[in-house]
């Protein structure tokens, strides 16, 4: 099998698809599947529109000996990527980890509504043109990959087919660094910095004896801080399937966080995180007080970090995948 995965961003560059993208590079050899890489970064350097048109005659030219091409988002990639497998008369995988009409129209295009509101209402032209974009290209595609139950029920919503979509929890990667917890008390969350998010009410609290720090690290330098703070805070709005947490929780790391999208499928509040309201700052304040005032509240939430952490680590996020890429290329 010959798989083509057309990847908006590859490292050097960090995120998600990236790590992504590189694991399957790693470990698809190993299982006997051949796998080449086609980054949408490669081509960012082009004027608009004239990238994406470059980007599909790249497609077509590593396409043409593979038997699959796996594109991993609905829009930058996965629209050209799936023009060119029609054109190619190849199989058409995609991996969705999030809605990108609804991302993109919160930080471009005056958006406010939280995903699950946003999926029920219009909105104006740029708007709805990606909607249409990404279900089209979801619709369209031979399978779809999602890292939640949640995302799932998204794509339904998109008017994508239940049985053509696969939810694979994506692998959770143990921290290099150890536990070693900082004297003072550090209050850790981490990532992109976009509005849902959430940092800029974790700011604003007063927390006695307590310093917060939020933002997108460098890898080495947001292991140090996630070994070494006393509680991972994750204020979001939206989560597909939330890396932080579970690395957090591999770490016994003491977690408050919300119940948003993926969230429920990974933290118990009580027990193996505290579970508030979304930007609450009221909620927040007193959550974080009283899991620093508590020691025995800090040793159950620990464990049950650990062992929520070990249920996920136990999965072959690869060889779910390539069953599903098997099951697709053999399909009549």
């Amino acid at each position: 099998m010959k798989i083509l995965i057309a990847t908006g961003i590859y490292p050097p560059d960090v995120g998600g698809p990236a790590t992504y993208s590189a694991l399957l590079i790693k470990e698809f050899p190993k299982r006997g599947v051949q796998a080449k890489i086609l980054s949408f970064g490669w081509v960012r350097g082009y004027p608009k529109i004239l990238r994406h048109f470059i980007y599909f005659l790249r497609v077509i030219k590593l396409g043409r000996d593979c038997d699959i091409i796996y594109a991993q988002d609905p829009v930058s990639v996965g629209l050209p990527a799936i023009l060119a497998s029609k054109l190619l008369g190849k199989k058409f995988v995609i991996k969705i980890v999030g809605d990108y009409a609804w991302e993109q129209g919160i930080q471009r295009f005056g958006v406010k509504e939280l995903l699950d509101e946003f999926l029920d209402k219009k909105y104006g032209f740029a708007v709805e043109f990606l909607k249409k974009i990404e279900r089209y290209v979801a619709r369209n595609s031979n399978a779809v990959i999602v890292p939640s139950n949640y995302l799932a029920q998204v794509l339904g919503k998109w008017g994508v087919g239940l049985g053509k979509i696969s939810v694979i929890y994506n692998t959770v990667f143990v921290p290099a660094s150890p536990r070693n917890r900082a004297k003072e008390n550090i209050l850790f969350s981490a990532g992109r910095n976009v509005p849902w998010k959430g940092f800029a009410i974790l700011l604003e609290l007063n927390i006695p004896n307590a310093k917060i720090i939020t933002g997108n690290f460098p890898k080495e330098e947001y292991e140090k801080f996630l070994s070494s703070c006393a509680i991972f805070l994750l204020n979001t709005g939206y989560e597909g399937f939330s890396h932080q947490i579970l690395e957090a929780m591999s770490l016994g790391l003491p977690i408050i966080t919300t119940n948003a999208g993926g969230n429920k499928e990974i933290v118990e509040n009580e027990k193996n995180a505290l579970v508030v309201e979304y930007n609450n700052k009221e909620a927040w304040t007193h959550a974080i007080t009283r899991l620093l005032g508590d020691e025995n509240l800090q040793k159950k939430l620990s464990e049950g970090a650990r062992a929520t952490a070990q249920k996920f680590l136990q999965k072959d996020m690869v060889g779910e995948t390539i069953k599903v890429l098997e099951n697709i290329l053999h399909a009549k």
